[in-house]
């Protein structure tokens, strides 16, 4: 636990720094993020502890329409890709993502695949099983530069492995 929330901490001062040199005339779609995961199935819990250590990036791939929409709202789809793990339980969901934004507030659902590592009688034992994601958060624009604040519920097929992140992360 001390583990994770010195890294939390650290991603966390580290960001205003990033920030800086993050100064640029047109986003590229990149977001980063990095905080903590909090296990919801007991199994996991109680192997490894319920706070586990996550982060993650999302691409931008387009942005979508649909008629008229009011203004300060849009649509996009993304690519996500998350890791969260601890000890011998990991999971690498890697979703395509509905986001909606209403002004500094965004939504999404995400669908894809998770890549699990997850303890067996032979040792720890990797596969592949459907994943989703809901997510919601707030974007801030301190200086030019945007941060946000995130929660978000990975599911998967491996029930040992939902959990729900929250982060801070940064956008390029």
């Amino acid at each position: 636990m001390n583990n994770v929330v010195r890294i939390a901490c650290t991603m966390l001062a580290a960001l205003p720094v990033a920030g800086t040199y993050a100064q640029y005339e047109k986003p590229i779609g990149l977001s980063l993020r990095g905080g903590i995961v909090i296990v919801t199935n007991g199994t996991a819990k109680r192997v490894e502890g319920q706070n586990w250590f996550g982060v993650g990036g999302d691409y931008k791939l387009r942005d979508l329409s649909f008629g008229n929409q009011r203004p300060g709202h849009s649509a996009s789809l993304q690519l996500s890709v998350d890791y969260y793990g601890k000890g011998s339980f990991s999971n690498v969901p890697v979703t395509v993502s509905y986001i909606g934004r209403a002004n500094q507030i965004y939504y999404g659902v995400g669908a894809g695949v998770g890549f699990t590592r997850v303890p067996s009688r032979n040792g720890s034992s990797g596969d592949q099983d459907f994943t989703f994601t809901l997510c919601a958060g707030y974007d801030i624009e301190r200086g030019g530069t945007p941060i946000f604040f995130e929660a978000k519920y990975f599911g998967s097929n491996e029930s040992r492995l939902n959990a729900l992140g929250l982060y801070a992360g940064i956008r390029f």
